[in-house]
């Protein structure tokens, strides 16, 4: 089965055979945008490949790259925020108290950004820039320069903060540095995407019913109690166990505090007037916001100090784990941290009224469970195991570096989480917490967006199996149809089936984008680490299908100059291949020559991509007719039996119905000997594979495919390309004798020409004279059945038309009644079955023109008629024995006889331009019409 080339389009997939037939989409606004960023990251890849640099400086500048690939995302982020004029995300966001039936919905469609296809876009280029945030933090961690200095570690010996021990703690523990940076890229994605909190708390703020009073704690708790201390003449504090104080303050099931210290609530176990509750929520809402969002102690203290609850900020100062590095600075002692964090953990797991004070706190002492239940999407539930992974960690690394006797007092009597325990074997906690998102009611559907996905590879580490099954993904799409050239489907049967639909599909053109960079990066760096890979194994094959599908996208986009910097990446035969077949929509010599001065640059042999692009197509799309029977296949005459006056009549438009465009297979082979005039050198090649493509076209009778290369790489214009050999008029064939005496008499060694190098063209010469010799004869035949017609008028300019076709098809018979194919470099029996297909119908087709040419024009042509009987009739003639072997002897000589019938009646010329050198033609030859004429 022939394969196909899979082509993309934006807006659907495309069931193209081939990429050839596909031309660039209309560009529209998605496409510009699109444009602009392939070329702005292209630009930035390109940095990689102009100088070499020592492996240290290739990590630096990769990464470097990466560095500028997420500001670049991140601006774009900014700049559409601000076109959107957005105060409000909560039409992206869900309201945060999903397990309370008090909770309101917070989504504001006032608020709404003005189309959803901006809100969807926001929100693919905060999932970009995110994505480029967690890669330069984590890759320099995984991918570090091993001859860097190492840091001081801290004298066990000595007395340290737990600041110190912090630094010392990160320094040496690369895992905990991972997860500290992936907690860090989510904190800023938070605090750039998320509502402003104020805008968050706001409906609770309402509820409270205080008006725009954001301070002073519970007002409406405070007035109730104070309210009945004065109706009851009450002084002093209450004693919640009073029956009087029971009673009054009684509502509901549950009776209200008795008084307004921060714990009361817990302590007594009752609850706050509702508008208060709205109010604690409200407080208690903001401050997890502002741990989720990475906010320095400074920051939550403002926001607490502003409400006058600046204990909550001080109950969160001992380790918030900003994201601000300068703010990461830890007053207290080890003990105190320890005995600090599980005192979090009770208040996570006992107390607090509200699921956001205990989520806090849960965050604060590294617990999963309690945070967990505010969770509402991925993110979240990253952030709040890798937060406790990391707390965990460096719990167990202060009991380990403080006196053991004062550590056990504390965690003999103080629980706390393990989230270490909990997850099971380091090695794999990341992988088995994404997958673990995959099923979670929560985030299943997130868990398997093409983003998302990656960023799971990402926090796993486990990009390489990433993009291999990314890889297998798109060649199952690609192949879904058709077989794809391109794009293979490199999955075994026997392996464990995947969830493609995590992946990026073939039309997802900015996934593509993302993709393709992550892993010419991730390539990058494997080489820097590992050294070049020496083969080329079936998963690698994989992986670089992104970058094929990639090509492909920039070829529909009309970005063909960004082709091979992508090509250049890949390996084997991949890259010359994958650009070859994208190239078919490149049809300017112009553009041709950029493209290939950018490969040069980028250290690409450009003669052997010219000289692939024919072989492989050779190869992909053999030649299935060429062992049919040669006779009859190819005709000129007509059934019509012959006249005196024009002889046996051709057929006209033999050719049949041009089509309206050629074989994509076809018009890609021609292109591709195109590309060789462009190449200096490459001589013996272009002879080569412009023979073997004749022999295809010649072989198949395909006569529009070889008419179209004989026109666009004429042999005369690959001699001036390639050799500065230039003849103005090359459809006097008699150049190329002129050509093979010079070369023969050592006159064009100037030019690098010799004898050996015009035998390598010969054949190829032949060939181009066949075919422009069938194209002026069938110019002929409908010529000769327009003259024949009674309804149409010619005139002189009609007439002259005739001869000059004549003349330019005795030019081009003069190889073809001389030895046509049988010299050549090498033997090729190719060669005879087209001598056998097409000398026979050809020889009696060109009697049949010098008969209507002698009749019509000129009696010359009756006697260049006679001549050519008497060359075919030598003991020398090669073609005679062909003739034979058709059977077709009679044929032709029943045209012979026919002719000099016609010479002996014919008494006149037209007076047209073909008649004008006749006399000296006739003494050339000694010819004499008076032989012929027949006299009363």
């Amino acid at each position: 089965m022939p394969q196909n080339i899979h082509g993309l389009e934006f807006g659907g997939a495309s069931q193209s055979p081939d990429v050839g037939d596909q031309a660039p989409v209309p560009y529209g606004e998605a496409e510009e945008e699109f444009a602009q960023d392939a070329e702005e990251f292209a630009r930035g890849l390109d940095s990689l490949s102009l100088a070499r640099k020592t492996p240290a400086e290739k990590r630096a500048q990769i990464f470097k790259l990466v560095d500028s690939y997420y500001h670049y995302a991140a601006d774009k982020v900014h700049a559409l925020r601000k076109s959107l004029g957005q105060v409000s995300r909560s039409d992206l966001r869900h309201s945060y108290d999903a397990s309370s039936q008090d909770s309101m919905d917070l989504d504001d469609p006032e608020n709404w950004p003005q189309s959803p296809d901006s809100a969807q876009r926001l929100k693919d280029l905060e999932l970009e820039a995110q994505t480029w945030d967690m890669l330069r933090r984590i890759l320099p961690l995984r991918y570090p320069d091993n001859k860097s200095i190492k840091p001081t570690r801290l004298d066990v010996s000595r007395f340290h903060s737990c600041s110190e021990l912090w630094d010392d703690f990160l320094q040496s523990d690369s895992t905990a540095q991972e997860r500290k940076a992936i907690l860090e890229c989510l904190q800023t994605s938070a605090d750039e995407s998320r509502t402003d909190i104020d805008e968050l708390v706001r409906d609770y703020q309402q509820r409270a019913e205080r008006g725009d009073i954001i301070a002073y704690g519970w007002l409406h708790t405070r007035h109730y109690i104070k309210m009945q201390k004065n109706v009851n003449g009450w002084s002093g504090p209450l004693d919640p166990n009073a029956s009087d104080v029971r009673q009054i303050l009684q509502s509901g099931s549950t009776p209200l505090v008795t008084q307004l210290d921060p714990d009361v609530a817990t302590r007594q176990d009752r609850k706050l007037q509702p508008q208060d509750e709205y109010f604690e929520r409200a407080i208690w809402l903001g401050c997890y916001e502002l741990l989720r969002r990475g906010r320095s102690i400074a920051e939550i203290r403002d926001w607490c100090v502003e409400r006058t609850e600046v204990w909550r900020a001080v109950s969160m100062s001992a380790m918030p784990l900003s994201k601000d590095e300068s703010e990461t600075r830890f007053s207290c002692d080890p003990l105190s941290m320890l005995l600090w964090r599980r005192t979090c953990f009770a208040l996570a797991r006992q107390g607090g009224t509200d699921n956001f004070e205990r989520a806090v706190y849960g965050l604060l002492s590294g617990d999963v469970p309690s945070v967990e239940k505010i969770c509402e999407d991925w993110d979240d539930f990253v952030y709040a195991h890798y937060n406790a992974l990391l707390r965990t960690q460096f719990d167990a690394y202060l009991i380990k570096r403080s006196p053991p006797d004062a550590t056990a007092t504390i965690t003999q009597a103080f629980p706390t989480f393990n989230a270490v325990q909990f997850h099971g074997d380091a090695a794999s906690v990341g992988e088995r917490l994404v997958r673990s998102l995959e099923t979670n009611a929560k985030t299943y559907v997130e868990a398997k967006t093409p983003m998302k996905t990656l960023q799971a590879a990402i926090i796993s580490n486990s990009l390489d199996q990433y993009t291999y099954e990314l890889g297998l993904a798109l060649g199952k799409s690609a192949n879904k149809y058709d077989i794809s050239a391109l794009i293979p489907d490199y999955a075994d049967p026997s392996d464990v089936d995947f969830d493609d639909t995590k992946f990026a599909d073939l039309n997802d053109h900015n996934s593509l984008r993302i993709l393709v960079h992550v892993y010419l990066i991730l390539s990058n760096l494997e080489e820097l680490q590992g050294g070049m890979r020496v083969e080329l194994p079936e998963r690698v094959k994989a992986q670089q299908n992104v970058v094929s599908a990639y090509v492909s996208t920039l070829r529909l986009m009309g970005l063909t100059d960004l082709m091979p910097l992508y090509c250049h990446q890949m390996q084997g035969d991949r890259p010359f291949f994958t650009l070859s077949r994208n190239v078919t929509s490149v049809v300017e010599d112009n553009e041709r020559e950029i493209l290939l001065r950018l490969m040069e640059k980028l250290g690409m042999d450009i003669g052997e991509f010219v000289k692939f692009q024919s072989r492989s197509l050779l190869q992909q799309y053999p030649s299935t007719q060429k062992h049919s029977l040669p006779f009859g296949r190819f005709t000129v005459l007509s059934n019509d039996p012959p006249t005196l006056k024009y002889g046996r009549p051709l057929k006209p438009d033999f050719l049949g119905e041009p089509p309206e465009k050629l074989d994509p297979t076809d018009e890609h082979l021609i292109q591709s000997l195109e590309w060789f005039l462009l190449v200096d050198g490459l001589w013996d090649e272009v002879f080569y594979y412009g023979v073997a493509i004749y022999k295809r076209f010649l072989s198949q009778f395909n006569l529009y495919a070889a008419r179209a290369l004989s026109e666009r790489v004429r042999c005369a214009e690959i001699f001036k390309r390639k050799a500065g050999i230039v003849y103005s008029d090359d459809s006097d064939v008699s150049w190329f004798d002129e050509v093979r005496a010079s070369a023969a008499a050592g006159a064009l060694e100037d030019h690098g020409i010799g004898e050996e190098q015009v035998a390598k063209a010969q054949n190829y010469f032949e060939m181009e004279c066949l075919i422009r010799a069938i194209d002026s004869m069938e110019t002929i035949a409908s010529s000769e059945a327009i003259a024949q017609d009674p309804v149409e008028k010619v005139g002189r300019e009609f007439w002259s038309n005739i001869g000059r076709e004549v003349k330019a098809l005795k030019g081009y018979m003069r190889p073809i009644l001389n030895n046509w194919l049988m010299e050549s470099i090498e033997e090729d029996e190719d060669f005879a079955y087209l001598r056998d297909a097409y000398l026979p119908e050809m020889i009696i087709g060109y009697v049949s023109v010098l008969h209507f040419a002698g009749m019509a024009l000129t009696r010359d042509n009756l006697l260049e008629c006679m001549e050519l009987s008497a060359v075919i009739a030598r003991k020398d003639a090669d073609v005679a024995p062909v003739i034979m072997k058709a059977g077709r002897m009679k044929e032709l000589v029943e045209g012979f006889a026919n002719c000099s019938k016609a010479l002996a009646i014919s008494s006149s010329d037209k007076k047209t331009a073909a008649v004008i050198n006749s006399k000296r033609m006739m003494r050339e030859h000694g010819w004499t019409r008076e032989l012929w004429s027949v006299k009363k």
